[in-house]
């Protein structure tokens, strides 16, 4: 019995750590030549190590790390002319997390071969090399560095490996953007530029290229930087790729002069993953449902998030919206959430999520009433539909009137007015439960006889006198003005 309990122990260990790693480490490499002010050349090596394939052990409680031996060498034949061999540690952490470096190592001009090796340090057998021809040559004209892609980057002025000329660069080694990144980045450095061109400004341009394959290219999309010739200039640029659907592309960077001549050029290869950018509710299966953000959303959170969407879904979708709220199967309720808000955002679902949840909670507390939510109050509706009015006016002490509030839009896009007027009352005086009376906008609730009713207190005094059927306004009286204020605010 002890024996097969612990064989079942070293089986179930065995099993934990297959899982942790279940492929070989997968290392992403990228690298760029560069020059100091001072013109000694020397060789800049970011690099990553996907989350997957490393082994992470639990060290602190629930807290697990993981770490690799790095090893990175340019040599010249069996010649080692630079060299660094250190151990990177992650932080500890709850889930498993890609490591990232940067590493740079001064190298004089030559031909050489850049040899990276890296193994897990919680697993003997499992490792990964990187090699690569390396050419470090400054010519005396004009030089563009490689392009290295970067993850993001941002202003920063400490001393941190990943600071470069002021900026924070989060290098991207794989080469690889995946689904909810809508920019890319890039960094590269231009010397010399003085030497080449010495009266007039240069273009850097930069393009974007679809590979469809046998040499095919198509050209989606292009930026350009005006410089000063200089000595050394660096080169940071950010692109929109957020309607760039899946598949392989290309990033060229030129340097041409004032007459369009091309001075250098750089290019280099990337993947994008977008997957729903060309949404079809149809190829949603249940495998792929189960590895989006609404898997993690129980049933109270659920209901909660249908409740929210219903003042803004209208058509087919809020009468689907009515049979998901009365269906007990979670996963349509998962479905509903999710089809609504990759239509929203097909880069990044979950953040578009997470944004309007964040205003509906602003807005349930804003008109909260104790009836229900605050979203589900006409003042909230109109909130989530059109958004916080232009300019609004109070009145809660009017003689004769209900409470009410007046919005203004001064620019309706929904229906492409102007000066769109909203009026809410509380005829029932219940805290904030205001109900929408009358409104300018096309398609929303229109009442001539609205005055009539906001000033429910003095039935008798209407403008046509004893005409009840067809009067539409109430006699003038000191302070009444809600139609001035409607008219002229």
């Amino acid at each position: 019995m002890k024996n097969r309990s612990l064989r079942s122990l070293i089986a179930s260990c065995i099993l934990l750590a297959i899982a942790q790693y279940a492929h070989a480490l997968d290392l992403g490499v990228s690298y760029a030549v560069y020059s100091t002010p001072d013109g000694k050349p020397y060789i800049e090596v970011n690099f990553e190590i996907a989350a997957v394939t490393l082994l992470y052990k639990k060290v602190d409680g629930e807290k697990m790390q993981a770490g690799a031996e790095i090893l990175i060498m340019v040599k010249n034949g069996d010649n080692v002319v630079a060299y660094e061999k250190y151990n990177l540690q992650s932080p500890l952490v709850d889930a498993a997390q890609s490591l990232i470096d940067v590493k740079r190592l001064p190298v004089p001009e030559g031909d050489y071969e850049l040899e990276i090796t890296v193994q897990d340090l919680n697993a003997a057998d499992n490792k990964d090399n990187f090699r690569m021809p390396l050419s470090v040559r400054f010519p005396a004209k004009l030089y563009l560095s490689e392009v290295q892609l970067l993850r993001s980057f941002k202003k920063d002025e400490t001393t941190s490996s990943f600071t470069k000329n002021g900026y924070f660069l989060e290098p991207l080694p794989f080469n690889f953007y995946e689904r909810g990144t809508t920019r890319l980045a890039f960094y590269g450095e231009i010397y010399r530029s003085n030497k080449s061109i010495t009266d007039a400004d240069y273009l850097v341009r930069y393009f974007i290229e679809q590979e469809k394959g046998d040499g095919v290219k198509n050209l989606i999309s292009t930026g350009s930087q005006r410089k000063k010739p200089t000595d050394i200039d660096a080169l940071l640029v950010q692109m929109d790729i957020s309607k760039l659907e899946s598949g392989n592309y290309s990033l060229t960077v030129e340097v041409r002069d004032v007459a369009n001549n091309l001075l250098a050029a750089r290019s280099l290869a990337f993947q994008r993953s977008n997957p729903f950018l060309q949404f079809n509710e149809n190829d949603i299966t249940d495998e792929s449902l189960e590895k989006q953000f609404t898997q993690n959303l129980d049933e109270k959170q659920l209901k909660y998030a249908l409740a929210a969407l219903s003042p803004i879904v209208t058509g087919d979708d809020a009468e689907m919206l009515n049979n998901v709220n009365r269906d007990k199967d979670l996963k349509n309720k998962r479905f509903f959430i999710f089809r609504h808000f990759v239509r929203q955002d097909p880069n990044n679902p979950e953040a578009a999520y997470r944004r309007y949840m964040a205003l509906a909670k602003d807005v349930h507390e804003k008109f909260k009433s104790g009836f229900r939510y605050g979203f589900e109050s006409d003042r909230g509706r109109a909130y989530l539909r059109f958004g916080a009015p232009d300019d609004l006016m109070h009145v809660e002490d009017e003689p004769g009137a209900s409470p009410y509030e007046i919005w203004i839009y001064y620019n309706f896009p929904k229906t492409s007015q102007t000066n769109v007027k909203f009026l809410f009352y509380n005829p029932s005086l219940a805290g904030e439960d205001y109900i929408t009376l009358h409104s300018t906008a096309r398609g929303e609730i229109q009442d001539p006889k609205w005055e009539r009713k906001l000033y429910n207190r003095n039935l008798t005094e209407y403008v046509d006198g004893d005409n009840y059927n067809d009067a539409t306004g109430v006699q003038g009286n000191l302070g009444r003005r809600a139609k001035e204020y409607f008219t002229d605010f």
